[in-house]
């Protein structure tokens, strides 16, 4: 796990200022967003606090006139009216503003979330039938699907039922025969803004419709209790958080904080979701969105559906308790038939495979995406997973860094049964005696291709000391992260570990620790139980990564999820981090004077394996403390060739007294600044692991 890293262009420092003051920023806040190209006042303040101006009007929609015109006859007729969504959350959370709107008008709705399985993706007619029979619905409106049912959407208007399709998918060449389609990027509309999700085109419909032609004019006229699904559609299909996505999002993340639906509170609890912690995007993408995407995957979204409809607390947590229990099984079986398909992808007879189709008897249809994706970063290739239903191999294929998978397979489309998706991923069928033909065919088309990930792109690279809970905040008010705006990557090198150590069932994880500015931070690596294997025992490591916190039994600390990682040659650290004094620091207090001269005890392992011991004695220890006091206002990093004439010690051994200084809590790093610390007690500079380590003979 070792990429490029691309480092991103350091902002104009005057730019930076131009923010700062006027709109009271700190400079990390005020960088990054320079760093964004968000570089004036106006702009920073349209992106930081998102406005009710920023907002698109729902007329500009074309063919919104004929939707709310259909859909409005349909209510007060009191037609039924059938909302048929799909199974994933951007489908959950459009059905249930949908279905939630027009109820609140009277009107009688009956939502339907179709089955993987058994309907497929978007307009079936034969489902379509089904259900017209069962409810007699003369009213159809899709939400999230739509555009690509053109034969099933001609068949119900034969039928005398009319359909109003609202979707945000990629258009066809030819567009259903629908009382109206309402799309952001209809190729006849003038919407100005094209990435709404389908949670977002819901919303759209459904504030036509209550409005019934009266403009809003401030978010009073909005049904903003929708927010929060809105937001939650939008971060779960990664739609582009920009414009008005931003808006809905930093909205309906704060609803689901403050006001959650007793179905996401019930969530949010049975994720471990501390009360009173913030919810932010990556709540709802690491610990909302798997959950409900989980009872698709696996059976019948409608629990997802009935979830986020109830307004019962205590059904609330039954249902949440067996969406849990789902998700549990969606872990277990994901993880067994990914360790089945990665013995598959690292055969020898994959070996010269230029991209994979993997295949398995059994493995569960509704989480091949899932191990797909999983395997291309193993394999450094795009990767088809396929299992054995019915005579044929269906499945889902992703693509690796910025290769159009879905276009160089749709060259033999002759030998699939079923095909479509987009350039990263797509959904497949192959009748089970073609597969060796598909295989033979895509090798040879591709004994050319090489493949090659994105360079990671690192926004900052930044010294350990620098993490603290101040930088974290400044970080936190560029949320939401997501699509269209980044979180930040912020790149470390050769960072000293405190601790390694691996996690989960089969040790597929794992856990570096290191001391940050403020006390120690945790670096995460999830499902790379070989990398997991490599870092256990490591002394130091460079580090790339999305800065987080991490909240357990009341204490909470900084966590960096790495994006990569690699243990440079050599193991121990000779340096404070290979960083120089820009290393780590710790809150505590003391006095370097407090050294006792005791020597650590020789079977110690913090002691032992020392390329050497240097010299200091406490003196000189007390020489540099006494230094670092009286020049607490200087950038040591930036004067460091300066402040070694002065202290006259040679470099690698200021550095390691700096780190024993930090490791006993009596200094911290701040902005390239040592600043000492009042001090509460005293300790023993043979407390410090670094100097049993370097100075302990």
């Amino acid at each position: 796990m070792s990429r490029k890293w691309q480092e991103q262009e350091k902002p104009d420092s005057q730019k930076i200022q131009a923010l700062k003051d006027p709109l009271g920023l700190g400079p990390v806040t005020a960088g990054f967003l320079v760093q964004k190209g968000i570089d004036t006042v106006k702009k920073a303040e349209a992106f930081l606090h998102p406005s009710f101006d920023q907002l698109h009007d729902p007329a500009d929609f074309y063919q919104m006139d004929q939707a709310v015109e259909r859909i409005q006859e349909g209510v007060f007729s009191g037609e039924t009216i059938l909302v048929y969504g799909d199974y994933d959350v951007d489908g959950l959370t459009s059905t249930t503003i949908m279905t939630e709107a027009l109820t609140s008008l009277g009107a009688d709705v009956v939502p339907y979330i179709p089955n993987r399985f058994n309907d497929g993706y978007g307009p079936n007619q034969e489902t379509y039938k089904r259900l017209i029979e069962e409810t007699g619905a003369t009213l159809i409106i899709t939400v999230d699907n739509g555009v690509s049912g053109k034969e099933p959407i001609a068949w119900a208007k034969e039928q005398g039922v009319d359909v109003v399709v609202t979707d945000h998918h990629a258009l066809p060449d030819e567009l259903p025969d629908a009382v109206a389609v309402v799309h952001p990027r209809h190729p006849e509309g003038k919407y100005g803004f094209g990435d709404l999700s389908g949670a977002g085109v819901a919303f759209k419909v459904a504030q036509a419709v209550l409005q019934d032609g009266m403009p809003a004019e401030d978010l009073s006229d909005l049904p903003i209790e929708f927010f929060d699904l809105v937001a939650m559609g939008a971060i779960a299909d990664v739609v582009s958080l920009t414009d008005e996505n931003r808006a809905f999002v930093t909205w309906g993340l704060k609803e689901i904080e403050n006001n959650p639906r007793p179905g996401i509170a019930a969530l949010l609890k049975g994720a471990k979701h501390q009360a009173g912690d913030r919810v932010l995007a990556e709540t709802v993408g690491f610990k909302l969105a798997p959950r409900l995407n989980a009872i698709g995957r696996l059976g019948d979204g409608s629990l997802g559906l009935k979830l986020l409809m109830t307004k019962d607390p205590d059904e609330a947590k039954v249902l949440a308790k067996q969406v849990e229990e789902i998700n549990d099984q969606r872990r277990e079986i994901s993880d067994k038939v990914f360790k089945e398909a990665k013995e598959q992808a690292l055969s020898p007879e994959m070996a010269d495979q230029p991209l994979l189709f993997v295949a398995g008897e059994d493995w569960h249809q509704g989480i091949l995406g899932i191990v797909a994706a999983r395997l291309t970063d193993v394999v450094c290739k795009p990767v088809v997973a396929l299992t054995h239903v019915d005579g044929l191999y269906k499945g889902s294929g992703r693509s690796y860094g910025d290769f159009d998978l879905h276009a160089f397979l749709g060259d033999f489309q002759d030998d699939y049964a079923s095909y479509g998706g987009h350039a990263g991923a797509l959904g497949i069928a192959i009748e089970e005696d073609k597969l060796e033909t598909v295989r033979k065919r895509v090798k040879e088309a591709g004994s050319g291709l090489t493949f090659e990930a994105e360079p990671l792109a690192v926004s900052l690279m930044v010294d350990p000391g620098m993490l603290t809970k101040d930088f974290y905040e400044q970080l936190e008010v560029l949320e939401p992260f997501g699509q269209g705006n980044s979180q930040p990557i912020l790149g470390l090198k050769r960072v000293a570990l405190t601790a390694t150590s691996t996690m989960g069932k089969e040790k597929q994880h794992l856990k570096l620790a290191f001391n940050g500015g403020q006390g120690p931070v945790e670096a995460l690596v999830f499902n790379n139980a070989e990398l997991a294997a490599e870092g256990e025992g490591q002394k130091q490591a460079d580090m790339a990564g999305k800065l987080g916190v991490n909240t357990f039994a009341g204490r909470t600390r900084l966590q960096l999820l790495l994006e990569d990682v690699a243990f440079p040659a050599g193991g121990a650290n000779t340096s404070a981090a290979g960083q120089g004094v820009q290393a780590t620091g710790q809150q505590a207090a003391g006095n370097a004077n407090a050294g006792n001269g005791k020597k650590a005890n020789k079977a110690n392992p913090a002691a032992s394996g020392k390329s050497r011991v240097l010299q200091a004695s406490q003196a000189e220890f007390a020489q540099v403390y006494k230094y670092l006091y009286v020049h607490q206002e200087m950038n040591l990093v930036d004067n460091l060739k300066q402040v070694l004439l002065e202290v006259k010690i040679e470099e690698q051994q200021f550095k390691l007294m700096i780190q024993v200084f930090l490791d006993l809590g009596f200094v911290k790093m701040e902005a390239g600044r040592v600043l000492c610390i009042k001090q509460a007690q005293k300790k023993a500079l043979s407390e410090s692991r670094t100097y049993q380590r370097y100075f302990a003979g």
